[in-house]
């Protein structure tokens, strides 16, 4: 990882298009050349952040997704720059439409099939991505799957086991805007989408289902009571 200066990171953003800004500032960029720069701040004095920058985790986790047969980002390089306390990468941009847009244009029941099949096969692959959720997820020119933000990834050298599938449900399912349109669609209906084109028996689809099931009650249980008029 190399280290820049505020100005060498200036001229590096110079002429791009923010793709995403939060309150502390703007934190990708796509470059005049489709490359994209995205940055990283420390949220907490005392956070992991320090022993493995998340740059350098954005950067691992995107090399061990190729290597396992799943499109991700294509790293050129990391940086950190102490002048403005950010670590940051450089990467090529990874072509393709995210199903959140996808899904925003039109209901359709064959992408959310396409995307609880994609799901399954990176459980089947051993990948646990806490990120998942249709922003996340791409839908490529080519047909092809890819993912992006993926700094927040587990590595298992064997499938996931029922368990921890089934928690990444929540992740999926959670109460931020991206995953509004999973909701609409329904979660039942999507965990039996999941369920149809994961390449296992019957018998573990069955007691697949409840464990998953769990996770929407407990996500039911959380919502505020509705207003009595």
């Amino acid at each position: 990882m190399k280290v820049i200066s505020a100005e060498q990171h200036e001229r590096l953003v110079a002429g791009a298009k923010v793709l995403e800004e939060q309150s502390f500032g703007v934190k990708v960029w796509l470059l005049p050349d489709r490359r994209v720069v995205k940055v990283f701040r420390l949220k907490r004095p005392l956070s992991s952040g320090r022993l493995y920058p998340y740059n350098t985790r954005f950067a691992n986790n995107a090399r061990r997704l190729r290597a396992r047969g799943v499109s991700a980002p294509n790293i050129l390089e990391t940086y950190y720059c102490p002048d403005i306390q950010r670590h940051g990468v450089v990467y090529d941009l990874l072509e393709g439409t995210t199903f959140y847009d996808l899904l925003a244009k039109a209901e359709d029941e064959t992408l959310f099939r396409t995307l609880a099949r994609f799901l399954g096969e990176l459980h089947e692959k051993g990948i646990y991505f806490r990120s998942v959720h249709p922003g996340n997820v791409l839908l490529k020119e080519d047909g092809g799957m890819g993912l992006i933000d993926i700094q927040d990834i587990r590595f298992w050298p064997w499938q996931l086991g029922r368990k921890t599938r089934a928690r990444n449900f929540r992740h999926l399912y959670n109460s931020d805007y991206n995953s509004l349109v999973m909701r609409e669609f329904g979660f039942e209906r999507f965990v039996d989408l999941y369920l149809q084109e994961l390449p296992r028996s019957e018998a573990y689809r069955r007691s697949l289902k409840p464990l998953i099931m769990e996770w929407d009650k407990a996500w039911e249980r959380r919502k505020p009571d509705s207003a009595v008029s």
